[in-house]
């Protein structure tokens, strides 16, 4: 039975010959309305799971669905559903970003209800739309395979390296306008090399590795697993004794400065800290950054 996710993978394998296993065994279930991350460094599968569940490519072994349409039997009901950016954008370069805007308006069975709206968070003003790809810099060509991705409202969104070419005013109204379709009840797959957008945008993050995949967490289970620095300034001498909680580590105290490791959640610290009165409590984010960083070095559990 196809499960109605808005995309659902199964068991999903690409091979090429017998030697070369692009993905294997890939079980992943993004729900609707949710932002999912989909992170991995260059060779790990990303881009490969992507035309696999827009049927660009066929799987060797397992399934894949948009909204409940198997990409086997049922593709172009799938992709009626769905809004893709490649990260290897290509369009024709010959005629205008309007022409071009039209032709693939023409092509789509649902009209295109957010074209002014994106036209005008990313700055696709009349004159350039009247100019000719081939005239477009690299930022302004992937802003118009953004509007011409999703001028249609997909219920999918499927983004591979999406804010590539967009200086960081874009990349900023790209992120806003993806979290307020997200607000909307559309899906958003976001596969990026740039993990503080994946931290600002996703709720959830999957990672693959060599074709697999490696962890499915939420975004925020993520950072509170990591290890934070903290410095804690006291007007006296205070016994560290006196804070200490499960997560510490490599304390050293200098004059009336604590500093300190803390692993997991920082909420039993504060309530200790609290009833210490310091001057300055300081704890270094967590980063998604340094999540991903540790997994790759082998050294996450």
């Amino acid at each position: 039975m196809i499960s109605t996710a808005a995309i659902h993978a199964q068991g999903l394998g690409k091979s090429y010959g017998s030697d070369v296993m692009a993905l294997e065994g890939i079980d992943l279930e993004v729900a609707h309305g949710e932002r999912l991350g989909f992170l991995g460094p260059n060779g790990a599968g990303k881009t490969t799971f992507i035309r696999l569940a827009l049927g660009i490519l066929s799987p060797t072994t397992g399934s894949v669905a948009i909204n409940g349409h198997d990409l086997a039997t049922d593709r172009m009901a799938a992709l009626t559903d769905a809004g893709y950016v490649p990260g290897d954008l290509g369009l024709i370069r010959e005629v205008s970003g309007r022409r071009m805007l039209d032709a693939l308006a023409r092509l789509h069975p649902r009209p295109p209800v957010l074209r002014d709206r994106l036209l005008s968070a990313l700055d696709l003003d009349d004159h350039t739309l009247g100019k000719r790809i081939r005239d477009y810099s690299t930022g302004m060509r992937q802003k118009l395979g953004l509007v011409a991705a999703l001028q249609h409202d997909p219920a999918v969104i499927i983004l591979d390296e999406p804010t590539s070419g967009l200086d960081p005013v874009m990349q900023a109204r790209l992120l806003e306008m993806l979290e307020e379709r997200a607000r909307a009840g559309r899906t958003v797959f976001f596969s990026s090399h740039v993990l503080g957008e994946v931290d600002e945008l996703c709720d959830r993050v999957a990672m693959v590795r060599d074709g697999r995949l490696l962890l499915v967490r939420e975004v925020a289970e993520l950072r509170r697993a990591r290890v934070r620095t903290v410095e804690v300034l006291f007007d006296g001498d205070v016994d560290p004794a006196a804070y200490r909680v499960d997560g510490i580590a490599d304390l050293r105290v200098e004059g009336h400065v604590h500093h300190f490791t803390l692993a997991g959640d920082p909420g039993p610290l504060l309530t200790r800290l609290g009833a210490l009165s310091p001057r300055d409590v300081t704890i270094e984010a967590a980063r998604l950054e340094d999540v991903f960083r540790a997994l790759y070095l082998g050294d996450a559990d």
